[in-house]
């Protein structure tokens, strides 16, 4: 039987050796592209994003607000 704690391996310990579980959600940055993500932001979330994608996301939501 396996300890919880191994402490004295350099590898990491898990419960099961299984495959992952088929009901987990796919995570969002494997359905959805770069520019979906950041359309998605609020504009607080938007502004701390560097780069060109950003900024188009910038200049497109300013030109359909004003």
């Amino acid at each position: 039987m396996k300890k919880l704690h191994q402490h004295d391996q350099a590898d990491p310990c898990f419960i099961t050796d299984g495959p992952p579980s088929n009901d987990l959600p796919i995570p969002p940055h494997r359905t959805m592209n770069l520019p979906q993500i950041l359309a998605s932001l609020n504009d607080e979330a938007l502004a701390r994003w560097p780069g060109d994608l950003a900024d188009a996301e910038r200049e497109k939501r300013r030109k359909a607000g004003g």
